[in-house]
C-alpha cells in the first residue's frame, strides 16, 4: 500500500496549490517538458507536481474505481505525496535500492499539436533495464502545459489507474472489491477472500499473501485484476531478492556472511520459481496483450529466452509507437545469444540510427560486428565511441573485455590504432 495514503488515512495532511509550466509554442513546450524531466533526475518533484492539475487529476484517478469516501479523502489530502511515493515506487526495486531511489529519464519522443501533446521518456535501470512512460499533455490559455496522465509501461497500466487500486487496496469494503471484479455476483466468500488478500498487500505481508493466494480457488485466481496483481508483486519481490543476493554473494569477509549469502540465494531461487509460475499464469489470460510486453520481454531476456524477448520487445515498440535506441540494443543483443549475426548487426543499425547519441546503441553496434567478423565495420562504432563519448580504447581496455579482446589480433583494429596513435 502507499504509506503516505495509509498514514494520511490516520492524519489528513495538506498540500499547496499546483501551478503549471508556461509553455507559448511547441518548441517552448518540448522545453518546459524537459525541464520537467531534468527536475526529476536532479531529484526534485517540484516541477512535476506543478505539471498536474490536483483536483483534475483526482477526478481521474476517482472514475477508475469504486473506493471508500474516507480513502478518497484521504488520497485527496496527500496528494503530492502520494504521486511521489507511489511514482519513484514504480521503478524496479533493483534500482531504488542501488542508487537510492534517483531517477534518469531521457525525453525520446515529443509532440505537440493545438493543444495536445504527447511525451514519451525512457527512465533507465540498473542492469541495462528499462522502463518508459508516454504522457497526455494539453495546452491551456497562454501555452501552459499541463500533465494530464500517463502510461506506466514497467507497470501496464495508467498512472490514475494504479491510484484508483490504491484506494481500493488502502480500504478494501464490500463494495470496492465487487468492483474490481469481473464475476458478476460474486459470492460473499468471495469478496472476503479477495478484501483478505488486498490487505496483505496494503500491510506487505507477503507470508500471509502467498498463502491466502494459493488457497483462492480457480475462478478467482484467473479474475484478471489478481493474475495483473500477482504477477507485478513477484516481479517486485524476485527483483529485491535477487539484488540482495548479489550484493551479499559480493560482500562475503565472513562465515556469517556466507551463510547469509547463501540463504538469500535460496530466497532469490524461491521468488524466481514464483514469478516464473505466475508469467506463465498471466501469458494464459492475456495472450499477446502488449500492456505486459515490456516486462515480459525483460523476464524472457533473463530467463534466456532470447526469441521471446525479442518477439515481445516488438510487440511493445508497436503499443509505445517508435522505437528506441535502447530497446533495439536489447534486441540485438538477444538475437547475438541466438547466433543470429546478421539480424543483430540489423538491429544494432537501427538503434544508432534513431537514436545516435545513446552510447549503449554504439558498444552494441562494437559488439556485433564484431561477433559477426566484421573487423573493418567495428573499427567505425570504435571512432564513435573515442570521438562521441571520450573513450580511449587501446588493447588494454580491450583486454578486460572477453567479447572484444579478439580485435586486438585484427589488422583493422591494428591499422585503426595506428592511425589514431599517429593523428
Amino acid at each position: 500500500m502507499n504509506r503516505v495514503l495509509a498514514i494520511a488515512l490516520v492524519a489528513l495532511g495538506a498540500v499547496g496549490v499546483p501551478a503549471t509550466a508556461g509553455a507559448e509554442s511547441a518548441e517552448e513546450a518540448r522545453r518546459a517538458f524537459q525541464a520537467i524531466v531534468d527536475g526529476l533526475n536532479d531529484n526534485t518533484f517540484r516541477g512535476f507536481h506543478d505539471a498536474i492539475d490536483d483536483q483534475s487529476f483526482l477526478n481521474r484517478v476517482f472514475g477508475t474505481r469504486v473506493a471508500e469516501q474516507e480513502a478518497r479523502d484521504a488520497l485527496a489530502q496527500s496528494f503530492t505525496e502520494a504521486v511521489e511515493e507511489l511514482f519513484v515506487g514504480s521503478f524496479p526495486p533493483s534500482r531504488r535500492a542501488a542508487h537510492g531511489g534517483d531517477i534518469a529519464g531521457t525525453v525520446i519522443a515529443f509532440d505537440a499539436n493545438g493543444g495536445e501533446g504527447r511525451a514519451v521518456v525512457r527512465y533507465e535501470s540498473r542492469g541495462y533495464r528499462y522502463t518508459y512512460h508516454a504522457y497526455d499533455l494539453s495546452f491551456g490559455r497562454g501555452g501552459k502545459l499541463t500533465i494530464v496522465d500517463w502510461y506506466d509501461y514497467y507497470r501496464g497500466k495508467r498512472f490514475s489507474e494504479e491510484l484508483g487500486n490504491e484506494l481500493v487496496r488502502a480500504m478494501p469494503g464490500r463494495n470496492p472489491v465487487a468492483g474490481i471484479l469481473e464475476q458478476g455476483r460474486p459470492t460473499e466468500a468471495q469478496l472476503f477472500q479477495t478484501g483478505e488478500l488486498l490487505k496483505t498487500v496494503r500491510d506487505r505481508n507477503w507470508g500471509r499473501y502467498f498463502q491466502i493466494h494459493e488457497g483462492l480457488e480457480e475462478s478467482l485466481r484467473n479474475e484478471p485484476y489478481i493474475v495483473d496483481q500477482h504477477h507485478r508483486i513477484c516481479i517486485d519481490i524476485a527483483a529485491t531478492f535477487n539484488f540482495r543476493a548479489d550484493s551479499a554473494s559480493r560482500d562475503q569477509a565472513s562465515a556469517e556472511d556466507r551463510v547469509q549469502a547463501q540463504g538469500l540465494a535460496q530466497a532469490a531461487a524461491r521468488a524466481d520459481a514464483r514469478l516464473d509460475a505466475a508469467v506463465d499464469e498471466l501469458v494464459a489470460r492475456f495472450p499477446g496483450d502488449a500492456r505486459y510486453s515490456l516486462s515480459l520481454a525483460q523476464h524472457y531476456v533473463l530467463r534466456g529466452r532470447y526469441a521471446d524477448a525479442i518477439a515481445e520487445y516488438e510487440r511493445f515498440q508497436d503499443a509505445l509507437g517508435i522505437k528506441d535506441g535502447a530497446s533495439e540494443s536489447i534486441k540485438a543483443t538477444a538475437a547475438m545469444a541466438l547466433g543470429d549475426f546478421v539480424k543483430a548487426q540489423e538491429y544494432a543499425l537501427s538503434a544508432i540510427e534513431v537514436e545516435p547519441s545513446l552510447e549503449l546503441a554504439w558498444w552494441t553496434l562494437l559488439r556485433t560486428r564484431t561477433a559477426g567478423r566484421d573487423y573493418a565495420g567495428a573499427t567505425e562504432a570504435l571512432t564513435e565511441l573515442e570521438e562521441r563519448f571520450g573513450h580511449l580504447l587501446i588493447p588494454q581496455t580491450l583486454r578486460r573485455d572477453r567479447f572484444l579482446r579478439v580485435l586486438i589480433e585484427q589488422q583493422e583494429y591494428r591499422d585503426w590504432r595506428a592511425r589514431r596513435d599517429a593523428a
